[in-house]
């Protein structure tokens, strides 16, 4: 999610990102593993089981907002 915002003194555009702290921690996994790991079979299943993961969790998230 991008918003702009035109406060600077030389209205220049600043673009704001609001980082969702779940898809960062997620995200440093992901690299771990890339900068860990050569290109390997090994290598690709553990990137699709942390994506798997990262998914499983917004899941978890999504239904506990849900019934709260």
């Amino acid at each position: 999610m991008t918003e702009h915002e035109q406060g600077t003194a030389d209205g220049e555009l600043v673009a704001t990102v609001s980082i969702d702290p779940l898809r960062s921690a997620f995200a440093s996994a992901l690299r771990v593993v890339v900068e860990a790991l050569p290109p390997s079979r090994a290598r690709d299943v553990a990137i699709e089981q942390i994506m798997e993961a990262h998914v499983r969790a917004e899941a978890v998230l999504a239904r506990s907002r849900i019934l709260n």
